[in-house]
């Protein structure tokens, strides 16, 4: 991820042009508010993206009246300036889980712009790897973190400068990424059934239920004159 999302390293034949750009001349930001009555309260998770409160923390920690709340739909960002471990300088993540939600005013949220030549998986992994931290850490003002929160503007934010290729190269990028997430979730759901495998055989056998069968020697012994 690291090098086909710096572009130091490229595809055979690939003779795109890497080229910086504002990001506000991909991304528009989401400011509309939940006049819907949308229940579905979202928080960020490092390992599973934007899933719903409930389901992360088996109750919702929101308030009772969302209607200031941000309303997302599938394929929207959001941007929690809180720091956490692998996050030093925030998560940035994608809604996928669900046709809609919505997110605390806190959380800075954006979309593609529909004109923009721009694939949503290519930067679904360009913030997963932290290529825009370097960025980010320039436009945060100094001793500005107030409880695990980022003092980082929205104007300086959609200013953060984006260093792409074309939209043909990012796809190319995207669907190599995404075949292998696609095999290490794959060796992943593998190692879990192996896990479970493992610990009913366990059970079985540290209480009884199952037995291990021993068998008799099979050395030869010599029978005296």
């Amino acid at each position: 991820m690291q090098v086909l999302l710096s572009g130091r390293r490229h595809f055979l034949r690939d003779k795109a042009t890497w080229s910086p750009c504002d990001f506000d001349q991909v991304f528009e930001r989401i400011t509309r508010k939940n006049t819907v009555g949308n229940q579905n309260v979202l928080t960020i998770s490092a390992q599973h993206g934007l899933v719903g409160q409930r389901d992360f923390f088996n109750k919702s920690v929101a308030s009772e009246n969302l209607q200031g709340y941000t309303l997302l739909t599938r394929g929207d960002f959001a941007y929690n300036k809180s720091y956490s471990a692998g996050y030093p300088l925030g998560a940035i993540k994608p809604l996928l889980a669900y046709d809609a939600g919505v997110v605390s005013s806190l959380y800075l949220c954006f979309r593609l712009r529909p004109d923009a030549q721009a694939d949503a998986d290519f930067f679904r992994h360009y913030f997963e790897a932290g290529t825009l931290n370097e960025e980010i850490s320039g436009i945060a003002q100094e001793g500005a973190r107030n409880h695990g929160l980022l003092n980082v503007s929205v104007t300086d934010f959609f200013k953060l400068r984006l260093h792409v290729p074309g939209l043909e190269t990012q796809r190319r990028i995207a669907e190599v990424i995404n075949a292998a997430e696609a095999e290490e979730l794959s060796i992943a759901a593998q190692l879990d059934r192996l896990r479970q495998e493992k610990k009913a055989l366990m059970q079985d056998l540290l209480t009884g239920k199952r037995r291990v069968k021993l068998h008799a020697s099979t050395d030869t012994v010599a029978t005296p004159p």
